[in-house]
């Protein structure tokens, strides 16, 4: 009889723990409930709170002398409560909660993971840099070579990749295949986060302005994948929609009135040198540098395109008909922006050409012949992305 009370006991305090009834919880830990009661696979009540991440029955079972060190198959608490499926909020004071207990954010299960790879893994940033804080080994390496950005490169969780770049983690490390986080990545179709991976140097990371740097590039940077190539382009349509984000990126928001006075677009102002930023107005040094940091980033190498006729007689492999690709694209964007500019001049100046040029059929003409040109690219690029 006494055995049968017992397990209904047990079996109303795991479903108490899994509700979160704080109240019955008490209730029954007081009616001699053992703190340490184990139940299916070994886990305690502390385990079973923290892998749906209620703070306040942690806190509890915490206060009445629950191991916040508790581990069962080296599996622990601190690792349930970072796998938990709710808010980041609630699992962050959970997490908190078990380290200042004195829970080991170092500790290994059996495949050589840690609780900031399990955190990495599940996308929450803000956990992430919690446990970074309290001494996990951020570049620690698991059974198969993954560290904590590898498993948020291989998942697409951007912001933790931000937030483990700028607490200095280590983007060249390879899994035991050889592999690395960029390449996870890419393998793994998240483009935009291959990009931020491909960009970021090790030099500067564990910097905050290079990282919200990298942050901004990464916004405009957007990889677009065909099905059937998973060849990376960079997109002229997201690279140049919003020139608020990328200045408050870079720290920069007070220049954006000088630029809308400029009537200057993102495509303009990427392509510009130290003469044409100062000639705009853009004179403090420490502007220039940010600006022509970001700007050299997004370059591709000034290899001409006529260099790749070269290529073409060779086995043209991925990367060389990728870069080919990025370097059209860069050429292209080029040539859009003194067609612009020649086109703010005559709308500014409009009176002059009338009254001192000669009969524009001529140019009429030549912008005809400008514009077939342009549909014949088209026309072009649509039949190789048919081929590809």
């Amino acid at each position: 009889l006494d055995q049968m009370l017992q397990a209904e006991k047990n079996e109303a305090l795991k479903k108490a723990l899994f509700r979160g009834d704080v109240s019955l919880i008490e209730d029954l830990l007081n009616s001699g409930i053992s703190i340490e009661t184990s139940f299916q696979f070994g886990w305690t009540p502390l385990m079973c709170a923290a892998s749906v991440a209620n703070s306040a029955v942690v806190r509890l079972l915490l206060d009445r002398g629950a191991n916040a060190c508790f581990e069962i198959g080296k599996y622990t608490v601190l690792m349930a409560a970072c796998t938990a499926q709710t808010s980041e909020e609630n699992i962050l004071k959970t997490v908190e909660l078990l380290l200042s207990r004195n829970a080991d954010p170092n500790l290994t299960c059996r495949k050589q993971m840690t609780a900031l790879m399990y955190a990495a893994r599940k996308g929450y940033a803000r956990v992430v840099a919690l446990l970074v804080a309290h001494g996990s080994h951020i570049n620690a390496q698991d059974e198969n070579g993954y560290s904590a950005l590898m498993w948020a490169a291989q998942h697409g969780h951007r912001s933790v990749i931000l937030k483990l770049l700028e607490l200095g983690a280590d983007k060249d490390l390879q899994t035991k295949d050889e592999k690395t986080a960029a390449d996870l990545a890419k393998i793994n179709k998240h483009s935009e986060i291959f990009s931020l991976l491909s960009l970021a140097a090790n030099h500067v990371q564990g910097r905050y302005h290079k990282t919200v740097e990298q942050e901004a590039i990464c916004k405009f940077l957007t990889a677009v994948s065909d099905h059937r190539s998973h060849l990376l382009f960079y997109s002229s349509c997201s690279l140049f929609d919003d020139m608020e984000v990328f200045l408050h990126g870079l720290g920069l928001e007070h220049i954006r009135g000088l630029l809308k006075e400029q009537d200057l677009t993102l495509r303009e102002l990427l392509i510009m040198k130290k003469d044409d930023l100062i000639k705009i107005g853009i004179t403090n040094p420490g502007d220039q540098e940010k600006l022509l940091g970001a700007i050299n980033e997004l370059q591709v190498d000034e290899k001409r395109l006529e260099d790749f006729s070269e290529v073409l007689k060779l086995e043209l492999s991925e990367d060389e008909f990728c870069k080919f690709l990025q370097k059209l694209n860069k050429e292209c964007n080029r040539l859009i922006v003194p067609v612009q500019n020649m086109n703010n001049h005559f709308r500014k100046n409009s009176h002059k050409m009338v009254l001192q040029w000669a009969p524009t059929e001529t140019y009429i003409e030549l912008c005809k012949g400008l514009v077939c040109s342009v549909k014949k690219l088209e026309e072009e690029v649509a039949k190789l992305k048919d081929l590809v």
